[in-house]
């Protein structure tokens, strides 16, 4: 962060992603979502709808809404709820499922509509009283500067792994910041990634809140030395050196890569964490 200009907190608000697994009742996520309020996180982010693709069946709808609803009251007025839609419906559906979800005070509406259609994107916005949260899949400062210009978004999502790095980042977070947009990094990623997202809200004045998988793989401490504390909802940055994080390539060669399915949309749970994962942070 002293290369990046110095920062302008110590501890980074968070909030929780991979925090249901293996849920699919929405008593299941009522209790999941206690649990992970039990470990210090004020904010929760999911996504409730299912195998719905471009429209959503009233039976989908009430379901996720079902599913919202017991989250909410399993952990009170004091915990923000991020509601994702993984960029998959079309504007009617978006707009149908943003009033819907105007009766819950929720944090935001992340990606309803696909990323490369931003009129669409702003158009919901536009027809809805929830705010609007996306931009991970856009990958330049160039493409973010149509992003600002059409209103698309309350807050904006670049992702370091996926714009080029810190400097795209910090050159996208001044774009908000002239908008008058605050920026909340898209990090749903493993240690290296969560390392530079940290350093990043450190340094940045409009960020607001940082993703982070509340569970990892348990070996995830053999692979790396991060020393990040948290606590009441606030992720500690780190003051060594660099990026604050030392890898052990050994570690790494024995957990090599191994793909994944990731389709949403055949009714299973997105989870890119296994059964086994544990909290990876130290609490303090």
């Amino acid at each position: 962060y002293q290369l990046l200009g110095g920062k302008v907190r110590d501890r980074v608000p968070c909030y929780a992603n991979g925090w249901f697994s293996p849920a699919k009742t929405p008593e299941e996520f009522a209790e999941k979502a206690k649990a992970a309020v039990a470990r210090g996180f004020s904010g929760l982010k999911w996504d409730p709808f299912g195998k719905a693709y471009l429209t959503i069946s009233k039976a989908e709808l009430r379901q996720a809404l079902r599913c919202v609803e017991a989250v909410v009251e399993a952990v009170g007025d004091h915990v923000e709820i991020l509601v994702e839609a993984h960029g998959r419906f079309n504007v009617a559906t978006a707009v149908r499922i943003g009033r819907a979800l105007e009766n819950y005070d929720i944090a935001w509406y992340e990606e309803p509509v696909p990323p490369d259609d931003l009129e669409a994107l702003a158009e919901v916005k536009q027809r809805i009283r929830v705010p609007v949260a996306a931009g991970e899949r856009i990958y330049s400062r160039w493409d973010y500067q149509r992003f600002f210009a059409l209103r698309c978004a309350d807050f904006a999502q670049p992702d370091p792994s996926h714009v080029g790095g810190i400097g795209e980042v910090k050159k996208i977070a001044a774009q908000a910041e002239a908008n008058h947009i605050a920026v909340c990094p898209h990090n749903p990623s493993g240690p290296v990634a969560n390392a530079v997202s940290l350093q990043l809200a450190a340094c940045i004045p409009n960020f607001h809140l940082l993703e982070t998988m509340a569970l990892d793989v348990p070996w995830r401490a053999d692979i790396c030395d991060e020393h990040i504390v948290f606590a009441d909802g606030l992720m500690s940055v780190p003051d060594r050196p660099g990026l604050g994080i030392e890898l052990n390539e050994e570690a790494i060669a024995e957990h090599p890569y191994e793909p994944h399915d990731l389709r949403h949309y055949r009714g299973d749970l997105t989870d890119i964490r296994p059964p086994d994962a544990v909290p990876w942070y130290k609490e303090a």
